[in-house]
C-alpha cells in the first residue's frame, strides 16, 4: 500500500492566518491518521513578495501549534530543497524538457501588448485568453530574439479537452480546457509561475494528496494538464470549504483574518485552536465536538469534509460603522479582545480545556501571563504551589488565559486603596453609602459562598435601598475593590471569600471615613 504523503506550501508573503493553518491542519491529521508523512514547503517563487521575517513567523506559527512536519526546512528530508527558490535548476531541467517536446515555448509578447490585447476583451465583454501568437515562431525567430535580449516568458501549450477533477470533497468537476489558454508556467525573471512549480515538486516529493481551500479548484485543471504532460501520477485532490466570518462572508483583514499566533497571545492554549479549526468544515464520525489530539488522529478523514462554507465565529459581527475602519490586523491584543464573540465555539472549548487540563500543565501555560502580573515574583514560576491553588480556584471562570492575571492580583492585595477620585465618588455620591452599608450588613449576616448567593446578596441591598443597576453595583464595585471598573463581582466575592470581602470593605470605609 502506498504511503501517503501530504504537504503544507504557504508563500512567506505575510504571517500565517487562520484559512492557512486550518489548511496545514488537515492535511497533518490525514497524514497522522493515515500513519503518513506530513510536508512542509516554502513556495518562495514570488521574490518581490516573498521575506525572512515571514517565513519565521509562519514556522514559529506551526510549531506553537504542534504540527512538526516529516520533511521540510530546518528538518530535511530526501527530496530537498523544501524551498522553492532553492529548486531553480530543477524546475529548468523541466521547462527544456518540455520546450524540446513541443509542450511549451517561449514567448516574447510584451507586457504592453499583452495588457492591450486584455483591455480589448474586457471591452468586448468576453474572458481574454492568449491568442497562441508566438506558438509558431520557428527557430530562427526564436533565437533571433534571444540574440537581441528580448525578455521572454515560456507558455505551456494547452491541449484542447475536457478536465475532470475528481476531487473528494466537492465531487466531480469539469472544465474545458480551450477557456483556459496558453498559460505562463516562467517568468520573465525565470522564476516558475505557482501552476508550474507546485506539480513538479508535488510529484518529485511524492505527495499523494493534495488537500487545499477551494480557491484552489480554478487552479487544478492547469496542474492536471501539466501532471499529464511529464507523465507523472496524478495526487488525489481535496479542496475544502471556504472560511467565512460571522457575517456569512470571506474572512478578510477587517472579518477575522489575523494571524493565529494572536491567538496564543490572547491566551488560548494551542490544543484548543487545533480542536476548534479541524471543525471548520470537518465532522467527526459520532459528531463529538471536543476531541483530543490523539482523537483527532486516529479519526480524522478528508473524505468528512463538507462542502458548504465554515462559519470562523471567534469574532463578533462588526457593526455597519465599523466595517470600513476596523482592520483586525492593526488592532492591539486589548482591541483585537473587544471584538471576540463571547459566546464562540472557541470560547467554550477553551473554557473546557482550561477546566479539564491537569493543574501544572495549566500552570506552566500561564507564566507567560503573569510577566506584567502585579503579585511577588515567587508567584510567577507555573510551578508555585500557591499560584497553582489560586489557579485551580479561578480556572472555571477563564476562557482564555490572559484573564487570569487580574484574578490572581485580587488575592493578594493586602493595603487596598481607591485607585481615584472617580471611585471614591461612587460611594459618597447620591444613595451609595446607604448601598454599601446594605450590603455590607447583609454578607457580614449571611453564610456567603457562591457566586449567585452573592448576586442575591446585591440585590438585596438594591431591595433595602431602592437603587438598581449603575447605582447599585458602582458603589458596590468601589466599596469592594477600590476601582470604577474589573472583574465579575458575584464570581470575584466567591474567591475571595466572606472574611476577605468584609475585611476590604471595612479597610476602604474606613479610608472614606465612613461606617458600614
Amino acid at each position: 500500500m502506498t504511503e501517503v504523503r501530504t504537504r503544507f506550501a504557504p508563500s512567506p508573503s505575510g504571517f500565517l492566518h487562520v484559512g492557512g493553518a486550518r489548511t496545514a491542519l488537515f492535511n497533518y491529521l490525514y497524514a497522522k491518521a493515515k500513519k503518513g508523512k506530513f510536508l512542509l514547503r516554502i513556495e518562495d517563487t514570488d521574490q518581490d513578495r516573498s521575506t525572512e521575517a515571514s517565513f519565521k513567523i509562519i514556522l514559529e506559527s506551526l510549531k506553537w501549534l504542534g504540527m512538526e512536519w516529516d520533511e521540510g526546512p530546518g528538518v530535511g528530508g530526501p527530496n530537498g530543497p523544501y524551498t522553492q527558490s532553492e529548486r531553480i535548476h530543477i524546475y529548468k531541467e523541466y521547462t527544456d524538457k518540455l520546450i524540446s517536446e513541443k509542450k511549451a515555448y517561449r514567448c516574447f509578447c510584451s507586457a504592453e501588448e499583452l495588457d492591450g490585447k486584455k483591455k480589448q476583451a474586457d471591452a468586448m465583454g468576453i474572458p481574454y485568453i492568449y491568442d497562441g501568437k508566438c506558438s509558431d515562431l520557428t527557430e530562427t525567430e526564436i533565437q533571433s530574439q534571444i540574440d537581441n535580449k528580448i525578455p521572454f516568458t515560456v507558455r505551456f501549450k494547452t491541449p484542447h479537452k475536457i478536465v475532470i477533477v475528481d476531487d473528494m470533497i466537492q465531487g466531480k468537476v469539469k472544465f474545458e480546457s480551450k477557456l483556459i489558454g496558453d498559460f505562463i508556467i516562467v517568468k520573465s525573471d525565470g522564476f516558475p509561475s505557482y501552476n508550474y512549480a507546485v506539480v513538479i515538486d508535488d510529484a518529485l516529493m511524492k505527495i499523494t494528496h493534495v488537500i487545499r481551500g477551494v480557491g484552489h479548484l480554478s487552479n487544478t485543471p492547469r496542474q492536471i494538464l501539466i501532471f499529464e504532460a511529464f507523465g507523472f501520477p496524478l495526487p488525489r485532490f481535496a479542496h475544502a470549504s471556504e472560511i467565512v466570518g460571522t457575517d456569512g462572508k470571506k474572512l478578510s483583514k477587517r472579518a477575522g483574518a489575523t494571524s493565529v499566533l494572536a491567538f496564543r497571545d490572547l491566551g488560548y492554549s494551542s490544543d484548543t485552536m487545533r480542536n476548534y479549526m479541524a471543525l471548520l468544515g470537518w465532522t467527526s464520525p459520532d459528531g463529538k465536538e471536543y476531541m483530543s489530539d490523539e482523537e483527532l488522529c486516529s479519526v480524522f478523514d478528508v473524505e468528512r469534509c463538507s462542502k458548504s462554507p465554515a462559519t470562523f465565529d471567534v469574532f463578533k459581527k462588526l457593526k455597519e460603522e465599523e466595517k470600513e475602519t476596523v482592520d483586525f490586523n492593526k488592532l492591539s491584543l486589548l482591541g483585537l479582545a473587544e471584538y471576540l464573540n463571547p459566546k464562540s465555539k472557541l470560547n467554550w472549548m477553551s473554557n473546557k480545556y482550561i477546566r479539564d487540563v491537569n493543574i501544572e500543565t495549566l500552570g506552566k501555560e500561564l507564566e507567560p501571563f503573569l510577566k506584567d502580573c502585579q503579585i511577588p515574583e515567587t508567584y510567577k514560576s507555573g510551578t508555585n504551589p500557591q499560584l497553582l491553588s489560586i489557579l485551580d480556584s479561578v480556572r472555571v471562570y477563564l476562557d482564555r488565559l490572559i484573564q487570569a492575571p487580574p484574578y490572581i492580583e485580587e488575592f493578594f492585595l493586602e493595603n487596598l486603596q481607591f485607585e481615584n477620585e472617580e471611585a471614591k465618588q461612587l460611594v459618597l455620591e447620591g444613595n451609595g453609602k446607604a448601598v454599601v452599608s446594605a450590603f455590607y450588613q447583609y454578607v457580614k449576616a449571611h453564610a456567603l459562598v457562591t457566586p449567585d448567593e452573592y448576586k442575591e446578596a446585591m440585590a438585596k441591598a438594591g431591595e433595602a435601598t431602592g437603587e438598581k443597576g449603575r447605582t447599585l453595583f458602582m458603589p458596590i464595585r468601589a466599596i469592594t475593590t477600590g476601582k470604577s471598573h474589573g472583574l465579575e463581582l458575584p464570581i470575584l466575592f466567591s474567591l475571595l471569600g466572606q472574611e476577605k470581602l468584609v475585611k476590604r470593605m471595612e479597610q476602604l470605609a474606613l479610608a472614606l471615613g465612613i461606617t458600614v
